[in-house]
């Protein structure tokens, strides 16, 4: 499929190539299918507009996930595989030239898509505007030192938590998906300001969406709902925002290593529809990309080779965390307490049962009384038979055959397992085993609180 991005004001002539493209477009004066307001970030720092490169990988962004998320998958020949030939105006054609192959394939390890974008020189810019921020809510860049993601899960509140007490004044950075997840974000950045009030800890969120491309007036409808390109522009995003504030400022992504390496809990769970996000090497990919182009700022995992309860129990003693930590949302789909009644009107809150749920309560047991909601607190063999033939314990069953296959396989098996998941060193193999195996046993220490479980997964 052919896809034309188009960021002139006004309708710009496509070459023979993309002559019956679809086309995406941000920022004309008709209509613009891609749309975002994070100008506002720009300005609230002060600034008119960004430097080249970093507002060619804020588009390439943006374009990267509206593909994503509108193309649906049903339109490639095996229901699954898409093939994207993209073509995309940048400032600073030359620098991006020289990374292109390696960006897609970056994008194709991301994604499970086959990519091929084009680059085209363009003059126009984004956005130059001379409207300012009031004077209050305008930032000084001199105040942070750092760039952390912040989802308002807990992974990303502990990491926030752990730079802070290394002394670091972060900029958190997140998407804002509806108001009453960003009023949380809101909270636990201040909440964490507060504590260490001689730094400075800002969250900053930034909205990214768009609509069905456009080819000679006609829209494709159905869109897609396995979209791993969001994460691309988020990075992006945060990668700009670091850039604002200076050249060599870190990017940190706080994300436990289980998930980062994210081996599918099922053979039928495999494909675009378990993240890469934070894979250490799409991360490495990412970091040469910008790297080449000249960009300084680096992107870190810190907790790449921790278990979610690693991460925890670093910072459970910590004040603000035993205050927040039940705030914190780790839920796939924490707005399901809208529409069965069971959470309270101010916040989203955890539905208890989803594999990310499930990974948050193994790494909570060595804390008591912590206090966290969930839609579904027990997750025990009684709820399994109940919604057994129901989508809602689909991820419960798939943990619990994870590990019961876990419990049945050997190291070599388990190291063929992570290899799949993408190219890795010996010793990255060797501490992503280790963080593996960390992980399963707290589900299984977790879910032997049930007998019939234990049975169930073949624990004695």
């Amino acid at each position: 499929m052919e896809i034309w991005i188009n960021k002139n004001k006004v309708q710009e002539e496509k070459n023979k190539k993309y002559k019956n493209a679809y086309e995406f477009s941000i920022k004309r004066n008709e209509y613009s299918t891609m749309y975002t307001h994070i100008d506002y970030v720009w300005r609230q720092f002060g600034m008119k507009k960004i430097n080249a490169i970093y507002e060619d990988l804020f588009i390439i962004g943006m374009s990267v996930f509206s593909i994503d998320k509108r193309i649906s998958r049903t339109l490639s020949i095996d229901n699954w595989t898409r093939t994207f030939n993209v073509s995309i105006p940048v400032l600073e054609l030359n620098k991006w030239e020289q990374v292109r192959e390696k960006l897609n394939e970056t994008l194709r390890f991301l994604t499970g898509d086959i990519w091929n974008i084009e680059f085209r020189k363009t003059e126009e810019i984004y956005m130059d505007c001379n409207r300012q921020v009031n004077k209050i809510n305008r930032l000084d860049k001199n105040n942070f030192n750092a760039v952390s993601l912040f989802s308002g899960g807990l992974d990303s509140f502990c990491g926030a938590i752990s730079l802070m007490s290394q002394g670091k004044s972060l900029c958190l950075v997140g998407h804002n998906e509806y108001p009453k997840l960003r009023a949380k974000q809101e909270e636990l950045a201040e909440a964490i300001n507060k504590q260490y009030s001689s730094q400075n800890c800002k969250f900053i969120s930034f909205s990214a969406n768009s609509y069905a491309p456009i080819c000679e007036n006609a829209k494709l409808k159905k869109g897609e709902n396995t979209s791993r390109g969001r994460s691309f522009l988020f990075l992006c995003i945060a990668i700009t925002i670091a850039g604002i504030i200076g050249d060599t400022i870190p990017v940190y992504i706080p994300e436990n290593g289980f998930i980062g390496l994210n081996i599918p809990l099922t053979n039928s769970r495999k494909g675009s529809c378990s993240t890469r996000t934070t894979h250490p090497y799409f991360i490495k990919n990412v970091n040469e990309i910008i790297k080449k182009i000249g960009i300084k700022n680096e992107v870190i995992n810190i907790f790449a080779y921790e278990s979610k309860r690693e991460i925890v129990n670093k910072v459970m003693n910590n004040k603000v965390f035993k205050q927040y930590a039940k705030y914190t949302i780790s839920c796939s789909h924490p707005c399901i307490p809208r529409y069965n009644r069971k959470g309270n009107n101010k916040y989203p809150i955890n539905c208890g049962y989803c594999y990310p749920c499930l990974i948050r309560k193994s790494s909570l047991l060595d804390i008591d009384n912590l206090g966290e909601t969930y839609t579904y607190n027990n997750i025990d063999f009684e709820f399994i038979k109940k919604f057994e033939d129901s989508d809602i314990t689909s991820d419960t069953r798939a943990v619990l055959n994870t590990i019961f296959r876990y419990v049945n396989m050997n190291d070599e098996e388990l190291i063929r397992l992570i290899k799949c998941s993408g190219k890795l060193g010996k010793e990255e193999i060797e501490k992503f085993k280790n963080v593996y195996k960390s992980t399963m046993e707290d589900l299984i220490k977790l879910f032997s609180k049930d007998e019939k479980i234990k049975e169930y997964i073949g624990i004695k």
